[in-house]
Formats: C-alpha cells, sequence, structure tokens
C-alpha cells in the first residue's frame, strides 16, 4: 500500500497550498466538490505527468476528483493549480471560487 504525505496551508493570497509526497510509481487522489452545480478545473496543468485531470463518475461517487500520476521514471518537482466552484444555483455563476496549489515532491 502506498503512503502519502499531504500538508496543506492557506496563503495570504487565499490560495489553500497542499504539500504532496509520493513515489514515482504512485497515483494522487485530491476529492473537490460534488453538487450538481458545483465544478472544478485545472488552471495550471503539471508539467511531468502520466495522468493530470479530473474525473467525475461513479467510481468517485460523483465527485469530482483530481487524479495525478507521475510520468514514467520522473523525480523530482511538480505543480498543479485548481479552481474549485461552489454556490451556484444553476441559474447564476458560482458564488466562491477556492484555488489550490498542488505542490509534488516525486521521489523513488
Amino acid at each position: 500500500m502506498a503512503c502519502v504525505l499531504v500538508q496543506s496551508c492557506a496563503e495570504a493570497s487565499s490560495i489553500e497550498t497542499v504539500h504532496v509526497s509520493l513515489q514515482s510509481a504512485e497515483t494522487f487522489q485530491y476529492p473537490t466538490v460534488g453538487g450538481d452545480e458545483e465544478g472544478a478545473r485545472i488552471a495550471t496543468q503539471a508539467t511531468h505527468y502520466s495522468v493530470s485531470e479530473f474525473r467525475r463518475n461513479a467510481a468517485t461517487n460523483w465527485v469530482a476528483v483530481y487524479v495525478y500520476r507521475p510520468a514514467s521514471g520522473f523525480v523530482g518537482s511538480d505543480y498543479a493549480e485548481l479552481e474549485i466552484s461552489t454556490g451556484s444555483d444553476g441559474a447564476s455563476p458560482p458564488t466562491s471560487v477556492k484555488k489550490v496549489a498542488l505542490r509534488f515532491a516525486i521521489h523513488h
């Protein structure tokens, strides 16, 4: 079983930073929102990945889950930024947009 270290802290710029340490063959998952009118998107795509995407289906219980796996053999740092939108009633735009910065430390 893989062990993943996740640290989170809020920055003054209203971006939550999550530090993730994982091995080069591990997959990281970050659940976000699940409501019909709530959404999530990748604002800044990771650079060194084989998978960097949102999945929202029966397997995730319809929660938008960001999934990241480093490129094969990659060791080093990577970065992705997510935007999570909440508070829409379906007819109006979201009332809240949260930014999450994912800082990956990939090792053997």
